[in-house]
Protein backbone atom coordinates (compact mmCIF):
# COMPACT_ATOMS: atom_id res chain seq x y z
CA UNK A 1 0.00 0.00 0.00
CA UNK A 2 3.34 2.31 0.57
CA UNK A 3 4.51 1.43 -2.65
CA UNK A 4 1.14 2.77 -4.57
CA UNK A 5 0.78 5.83 -2.64
CA UNK A 6 4.71 6.38 -3.50
CA UNK A 7 4.06 6.04 -6.70
CA UNK A 8 1.00 8.39 -7.03
CA UNK A 9 3.02 11.25 -5.21
CA UNK A 10 5.82 10.89 -7.73
CA UNK A 11 3.26 10.84 -10.59
CA UNK A 12 1.85 13.97 -9.22
CA UNK A 13 5.11 15.86 -9.10
CA UNK A 14 5.31 15.09 -12.50
CA UNK A 15 2.10 16.06 -13.96
CA UNK A 16 2.88 19.27 -11.74
CA UNK A 17 6.30 19.69 -12.98
CA UNK A 18 5.06 19.22 -16.78
CA UNK A 19 2.42 21.40 -16.25
CA UNK A 20 4.66 24.61 -15.24
CA UNK A 21 5.92 26.39 -18.12
CA UNK A 22 9.21 28.59 -17.64
CA UNK A 23 9.09 31.98 -18.36
CA UNK A 24 9.88 32.71 -22.17
CA UNK A 25 13.18 33.64 -22.87
CA UNK A 26 14.36 36.06 -26.48
CA UNK A 27 17.21 33.68 -27.35
CA UNK A 28 14.84 30.06 -27.07
CA UNK A 29 11.43 31.56 -27.13
CA UNK A 30 11.44 34.64 -29.50
CA UNK A 31 14.63 34.03 -31.73
CA UNK A 32 13.25 31.73 -34.29
CA UNK A 33 10.77 34.05 -34.69
CA UNK A 34 13.12 37.05 -34.95
CA UNK A 35 15.48 34.88 -37.71
CA UNK A 36 12.49 34.10 -39.66
CA UNK A 37 10.93 37.27 -40.18
CA UNK A 38 13.58 40.48 -38.81
CA UNK A 39 17.30 39.31 -39.10
CA UNK A 40 17.15 38.33 -42.69
CA UNK A 41 17.42 41.52 -44.47
CA UNK A 42 16.02 44.72 -41.96
CA UNK A 43 17.72 44.35 -37.93
CA UNK A 44 21.08 42.46 -38.52
CA UNK A 45 24.22 42.74 -40.32
CA UNK A 46 26.29 46.38 -40.50
CA UNK A 47 23.89 48.77 -41.18
CA UNK A 48 20.42 47.42 -39.34
CA UNK A 49 17.11 49.33 -39.79
CA UNK A 50 16.17 51.93 -37.13
CA UNK A 51 19.99 50.94 -35.52
CA UNK A 52 18.06 48.31 -34.10
CA UNK A 53 20.15 45.02 -34.39
CA UNK A 54 18.27 41.49 -33.80
CA UNK A 55 20.65 39.00 -34.10
CA UNK A 56 21.98 36.59 -31.70
CA UNK A 57 23.76 38.01 -29.09
CA UNK A 58 22.71 41.61 -29.47
CA UNK A 59 19.03 41.94 -29.56
CA UNK A 60 18.27 41.74 -25.63
CA UNK A 61 20.64 45.14 -25.66
CA UNK A 62 18.71 46.73 -28.40
CA UNK A 63 15.55 45.88 -27.09
CA UNK A 64 15.64 45.84 -23.19
CA UNK A 65 15.16 49.11 -21.79
CA UNK A 66 16.12 50.99 -24.33
CA UNK A 67 14.15 54.22 -25.40
CA UNK A 68 12.21 53.95 -28.51
CA UNK A 69 13.74 56.24 -31.70
CA UNK A 70 10.10 56.98 -32.99
CA UNK A 71 8.55 57.44 -29.54
CA UNK A 72 10.63 58.57 -26.99
CA UNK A 73 8.11 58.50 -24.49
CA UNK A 74 8.29 54.67 -24.61
CA UNK A 75 10.80 51.82 -23.90
CA UNK A 76 10.97 49.54 -26.68
CA UNK A 77 10.53 46.72 -23.90
CA UNK A 78 9.22 47.62 -20.59
CA UNK A 79 10.11 44.95 -18.43
CA UNK A 80 7.02 43.60 -16.28
CA UNK A 81 5.51 45.84 -18.72
CA UNK A 82 3.49 44.74 -22.47
CA UNK A 83 1.34 47.76 -22.18
CA UNK A 84 4.21 50.14 -22.37
CA UNK A 85 6.56 48.32 -24.33
CA UNK A 86 6.85 50.00 -28.48
CA UNK A 87 7.90 46.61 -29.61
CA UNK A 88 3.89 45.33 -28.78
CA UNK A 89 2.77 48.20 -30.53
CA UNK A 90 4.84 47.51 -33.81
CA UNK A 91 3.86 44.01 -33.62
CA UNK A 92 0.38 44.63 -32.98
CA UNK A 93 -0.40 47.58 -35.50
CA UNK A 94 -0.96 49.51 -32.74
CA UNK A 95 2.22 51.99 -33.39
CA UNK A 96 0.65 54.76 -35.21
CA UNK A 97 -1.69 55.20 -32.22
CA UNK A 98 0.96 55.15 -29.36
CA UNK A 99 2.94 58.38 -31.39
CA UNK A 100 5.09 56.00 -33.87
CA UNK A 101 5.46 56.36 -37.56
CA UNK A 102 6.45 54.07 -40.43
CA UNK A 103 5.22 50.21 -40.87
CA UNK A 104 4.10 47.88 -38.30
CA UNK A 105 6.47 44.76 -37.86
CA UNK A 106 7.21 42.45 -39.08
CA UNK A 107 5.98 44.57 -42.86
CA UNK A 108 3.08 43.21 -44.83
CA UNK A 109 3.03 40.52 -42.22
CA UNK A 110 0.75 40.08 -38.78
CA UNK A 111 2.09 37.45 -36.33
CA UNK A 112 -0.01 34.56 -35.68
CA UNK A 113 -1.79 35.35 -32.66
CA UNK A 114 0.18 32.13 -30.22
CA UNK A 115 3.58 34.45 -31.42
CA UNK A 116 1.96 37.74 -30.06
CA UNK A 117 1.11 35.74 -27.30
CA UNK A 118 4.45 34.54 -26.66
CA UNK A 119 5.71 38.47 -27.20
CA UNK A 120 3.52 39.63 -24.30
CA UNK A 121 4.25 36.63 -22.04
CA UNK A 122 8.46 37.14 -22.40
CA UNK A 123 7.73 40.74 -21.54
CA UNK A 124 4.96 40.41 -19.01
CA UNK A 125 7.67 37.86 -17.34
CA UNK A 126 10.12 40.31 -17.14
CA UNK A 127 12.01 39.81 -20.72
CA UNK A 128 14.90 37.86 -19.81
CA UNK A 129 17.55 37.03 -22.54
Amino acid sequence: MALLWMIACVGSDKETGDSARAAPTLEVDLRPIFNRNCTGSCHAAAAPAEGMDLSAGVAHANLVGVVSAQVPSLERVTPGDPDASYLIDKLEATHVAAGGTGTSMPPELILASNELTLFRDWIATGAAE
